[in-house]
């Protein structure tokens, strides 16, 4: 699998594309399958076992998503908030980079309870989180001020795996997986 892929709005998932997808535990919900690539779930537990040395128990919200799947909560989210709301936070079928199997959505198990999504943005895990994720391969996927190149609003808990080396020199530069295409060309 190429781990640079460029899944957004303007570049699909690939037909060729070869996922290598496993079944995972999460705590989160451990009565559902999850799914993720295999060399990205082996680096999130990396991730999250040093984060456990910090008292941070940082767990997997959403990983791998059918292509139904993703479409299903496309529709629910424009039926209930519309679509120009949707597309600000949610891809559509077959540009979502959960479908790849390389991206993962967090949360925070803290005081008893799992923390999601915005509720995320103040605490310390998440805080450590986004400077260290990239030292097993995950980077933050949409940053707050990178809005306007990523084409989706800040989402401080969607980590996407790029492989080490890349993830290192994508968080020293300051750049979205966006960026690094163009600068590429």
């Amino acid at each position: 699998m190429k781990y640079d892929i460029l899944i957004n709005k303007n570049n699909k998932i690939p037909k060729d594309l070869k996922f290598d997808i496993t079944e995972i535990y999460t705590k989160y919900n451990p009565h559902k399958k999850f799914y993720l690539e295999k060399k990205a779930y082996k680096h999130f537990l990396k991730l999250k076992k040093e984060a456990l040395k910090l008292g941070y128990d940082i767990e997997i919200e959403s990983s791998f998503r059918t292509h139904d799947y993703q479409k299903k909560l496309f529709e629910e989210l424009v039926e209930s908030k519309g679509y120009e709301y949707s597309i600000k936070y949610i891809a559509k079928p077959y540009t979502s980079e959960h479908e790849t199997g390389l991206a993962i959505d967090i949360c925070v198990f803290k005081d008893n309870e799992y923390v999601i999504e915005h509720d995320l943005e103040s605490l310390d895990e998440i805080k450590w989180l986004h400077k260290n994720a990239y030292k097993y391969g995950f980077i933050l996927r949409y940053p707050k001020d990178k809005i306007d190149i990523t084409g989706y609003n800040y989402e401080p808990w969607h980590f996407r795996y790029v492989g080490k080396k890349l993830a290192k020199y994508l968080y020293i530069n300051n750049l979205t997986l966006e960026e690094y295409h163009m600068n590429k060309k």
